[in-house]
């Protein structure tokens, strides 16, 4: 009996002290709230880099800071925008929220949709302030909290692009169907899928069949859209040509032509190269 009290004795200091390292490391990974902005203009958005002297220093981020006790996220984020740039901004919606944890802290960061509904950006708090698009996030180095938000920016502006050249493509191909119309040609198909891939534009005049690449931009900073048309898809539209010929048991004689549509102006490039 004494030999068990003993040691009961001996495990309770053991018991105590593995609670109070818990309790301290309970206390290590508490939350801090932190709430951001996510403020466009056009097709850019506001980046801030900290100051040299803070934790993560130099590194780049949104505006915002720590809620404060009695504020609520919003409240935080408008205090927070005119603290460190001068500005009075509305949040929105919630975009994104992301817990990381520092070696010094753990945080919720909260990070809204924001529009600035007074004033102009200027230098308080931070190092320097950028606006960037998201094909540019790869240039510089955000805290690693952002990573995540940073990711759902780059990928929504990579699927609006895409959908964008999807209509942008589609409504060319409108327009040069009607140019077609109006220069006599019969539409024989549009969008023909073949093993080879896809022709846009399938028309006839007199005894001649035309395969027709449509190219469409919205300018020609790039370079003319025919540019886009390489030998590899050339060879796409002879070998799909010669499969419509075959298929169709036509001996007709096959012209390939390219319609660049470049900010509502087209030009036809008849006979644009040959077989």
């Amino acid at each position: 009996m004494r030999l068990h009290k003993q040691v009961s004795d001996f495990r309770l200091p053991l018991a105590i002290s593995a609670m109070s390292c818990y309790n301290i490391n309970m206390k290590k990974v508490e939350l801090t709230e932190v709430v951001a902005a996510l403020i466009f203009r056009g097709d850019k958005f506001l980046i801030c880099q900290r100051p040299a002297h803070k934790a993560r220093g130099l590194l780049w981020e949104f505006v915002g800071g720590k809620v404060e006790k009695g504020e609520t996220k919003a409240q935080a984020l408008v205090r927070e925008c005119r603290e460190e740039l001068a500005v009075t901004v509305a949040p929105h919606d919630v975009y994104m929220e992301v817990i990381h944890s520092y070696p010094d802290i753990r945080v919720h960061l909260t990070i809204f949709n924001t529009e600035i509904a007074e004033g102009e950006p200027v230098l308080l708090e931070h190092a320097a302030l950028k606006w960037i698009t998201p094909a540019e996030i790869k240039n510089y180095t955000f805290c690693p909290a952002d990573k995540d938000i940073l990711k759902k920016i780059a990928d929504e502006s990579l699927k609006n692009r895409q959908r964008h050249n999807i209509n942008l493509g589609e409504r060319g191909e409108k327009i040069a169907a009607r140019h077609l119309k109006k220069k006599g040609y019969k539409i024989l198909e549009r969008n023909m899928h073949t093993p080879f891939g896809e022709v846009d534009i399938v028309a006839k005049i007199n005894d001649v069949l035309i395969f027709c690449e449509v190219k469409t931009r919205t300018s020609d900073a790039y370079g003319s859209p025919a540019e886009a048309v390489n030998k590899e898809r050339r060879m796409r539209y002879i070998r799909s040509a010669e499969y419509y010929l075959q298929k169709n048991g036509t001996d007709f004689t096959a012209r390939f032509d390219i319609i660049e549509i470049t900010g509502g102006k087209i030009n036809h490039i008849e006979n644009a190269y040959g077989r």
